[in-house]
């Protein structure tokens, strides 16, 4: 028991009593005589008293826990509604004065159930904590940045200035004042950001434990309005733009003629903005320093309904780029490291990758699931039930508010059970629902309305809401003279530009014409036909087994990983062809194209580590 707590009627009489007891109506410390008093009373004995085990450090927490349900404009009038035109907690008084024309009203109890049933609200503070951490260690080294990059330039002001024999004193004044002027606002910004980011952290620390209290001791409204109070926390961690306005915005020195002409044109010397990407001692243009240049590239939205449109924006973006002639670049290859534990002194296989419309990386292994974000930081990662595992994954849609769902089948070798759950990240990953399978289940892909899933035995269409089977391939035979295929599928993948489906094979590559379809109210049974294959022909040519992963691009190229490398199969007068892409990298497991940056993403089954390689295309003709 802390010595500070004493017994407070006791104290109120001048005498020093240590408590045995807690009245959490009254927020007072009680000793033994003054509980058995405060029991006597009749108005005070429904009051909940603690024993001397659940004696509170912190008496104050219950009163801001009794502070929860209370408006914030009237204090003595407890809230009773969400007023969803203005997002905000009112009371009756509240709604009689400024609220009675609002139409989008919800009654508190009615919010807690619609609206954060399923929500964990300690996680969702432990994610505010973390994320909160996050954006302030990028600011850290965005400060970090802007202070070098700040000496960079002073270095190079003072060896130009060590030039200027005559004039040294007036252009290093000259230009050190434009210097400061222009990261003034930059350091003043970082240094609102770290202490808008440290109140904020304060205040997650300070939610943690008044959840314990509320969520043990609180009414519902209490718990309604520490759910609002959270998610507003959260929005305003979101609110913070720091990065994204200075993450391109830095400063530079323009030495637009010789050293040795600058003695009689000093004029011309001055301190302007950066882009971040832009090489050489040229001054940025009037067109690369406008607003458009320091904004983020809009995600786009990626679902079902939106697909033909998705694709023929996709496809008009990609017109004029020759996939087909990628050079990989390996003088700037990046490293994600993953913090996943040995199983059998191995490192866990990457078992799938993908690269959403934003840069962020999906990350699968078999117990779970992490995003990283495009700075390769990780944001958030989701564990799977004990008794399963995952085997794949596919992004079934995503919008450009950054939410996006996920769809990973699930395995389990104890009771033989295999499942298809469908997780939601918004804040944080959140699972949705499942769909419980009948049969083991390979691998899964996005094909139009259905998710196309490739098992031990057979091929199938999905419903996605439901897991109704809609299409089912019993058989798998050659389009050409109908005879059988033997073979074990390893991945499945459909392209979304041309709809066309590829296998990953222990034996080689495949490609089957199945076409998606309307929802059947019966399931509708049919044979798979398989119309394409590699053939390994001359001695020159790799030999194409074990893959491991498949993917394609926007043009139709398909991209294998297998345990010799990553290898691209480029379409042209309508047949493939094959030809190394990296192969100084063993045992690949998962690989991702992100046209938009130019990155390939891949991972092995040996290694913790990512490989996240750039590549170049050829000048345009």
């Amino acid at each position: 028991m802390a010595h500070a707590l004493k017994c407070g009627p006791c104290l109120f009489e001048g005498v020093t009593v240590d408590p045995k007891h807690f009245c959490v109506d009254c927020s007072e410390y009680l000793c033994t005589a003054c509980a058995r008093e405060h029991r006597r009373h009749k108005t005070l004995r429904e009051h909940k008293l603690l024993g001397e085990t659940e004696l509170p450090q912190d008496a104050t927490l219950f009163e801001e826990m009794k502070k929860l349900s209370h408006c914030s404009k009237h204090d003595d009038i407890e809230l009773d509604q969400y007023c969803k035109n203005h997002n905000v907690l009112i009371c009756l008084h509240c709604l009689k004065n400024d609220h009675r024309l609002c139409e989008d009203r919800i009654d508190l109890t009615k919010l807690l159930e619609n609206e954060y049933a399923t929500e964990n609200v300690r996680e969702r503070i432990f994610e505010l904590q973390r994320k909160c951490q996050v954006q302030l260690t990028e600011t850290m080294e965005l400060s970090k940045d802007a202070n070098t990059n700040s000496k960079e330039v002073e270095q190079h002001i003072n060896t130009l200035v060590d030039t200027l024999k005559k004039n040294v004193h007036n252009l290093e004044k000259k230009l050190n004042k434009v210097r400061e002027s222009l990261i003034s606002p930059v350091t003043e910004s970082i240094r609102l950001s770290k202490q808008t980011l440290s109140i904020i952290e304060k205040k997650a620390l300070r939610y943690v434990n008044l959840f314990d209290v509320a969520s043990k001791f609180g009414t519902m409204k209490h718990n309604v309005v520490f759910h609002f109070l959270v998610s507003m926390l959260m929005k305003e961690l979101e609110a913070d733009d720091l990065l994204k306005k200075n993450s391109t915005s830095k400063i530079k020195c323009v030495q637009a003629i010789s050293t040795e002409e600058i003695a009689s044109m000093m004029g011309q010397c001055s301190i302007a903005l950066a882009c971040s990407d832009e090489q050489g001692s040229e001054s940025c243009s009037d067109e690369a320093l406008d607003e458009h240049s320091l904004r983020f590239p809009t995600p786009k939205t990626r679902t079902v309904a939106t697909q033909v449109e998705g694709l023929v924006d996709l496809n008009t973006n990609t017109l004029e780029k020759s996939l087909h002639k990628m050079k990989i670049l390996y003088n700037n290859v990046k490293l994600l490291i993953c913090e996943c534990p040995k199983q059998n002194g191995k490192y866990a296989p990457v078992i799938g990758l993908d690269v959403l419309t934003d840069g962020r990386i999906l990350l699968l292994h078999s117990r779970m699931i992490k995003v990283y974000s495009l700075k390769l930081v990780l944001i958030s990662k989701f564990s799977f039930d004990v008794n399963f595992r995952a085997k794949d994954m596919c992004v079934l849609e995503e919008n450009e508010y950054g939410v996006f769902t996920v769809a990973i089948s699930l395995a389990s070798f104890c009771n033989m059970k295999t499942k298809i759950t469908l997780i939601e990240y918004t804040d944080g990953f959140r699972e949705k629902h499942a769909i419980n399978c009948r049969y083991f289940i390979n691998s899964i892909t996005l094909l139009g309305h259905h998710v196309l899933v490739v098992g031990s035995d057979q091929i199938q269409l999905l419903d996605i809401s439901t897991g109704r089977v809609c299409y089912a391939f019993d058989e798998t035979m050659w389009a050409s003279n109908g005879s059988k295929i033997n073979t074990t599928i390893n991945r499945v993948r459909a392209c979304k530009a041309t709809n066309k489906i590829a296998l990953a094979c222990n034996d080689t590559v495949y490609r089957v014409k199945i076409e998606d379809g309307e929802c059947q109210k019966d399931t509708l049974h049919a044979v798979c036909p398989f119309v394409w294959k590699y053939i390994r022909c001359l001695e020159s040519q790799p030999e194409i087994k074990d893959n491991a992963d498949i993917k394609w691009d926007s043009q139709g190229n398909m991209y294998i990983a297998n345990n010799c490398g990553v290898y691209q199969f480029c379409i042209g007068n309508s047949l493939f062809k094959e030809r190394p892409l990296i192969t100084v990298r063993e045992n690949c497991s998962a690989i991702a194209i992100d046209e938009e940056r130019n990155r390939i993403v891949v991972g092995c089954s040996t290694s913790n580590r990512i490989y996240v390689y750039e590549y170049e295309l050829p000048a345009e003709e």
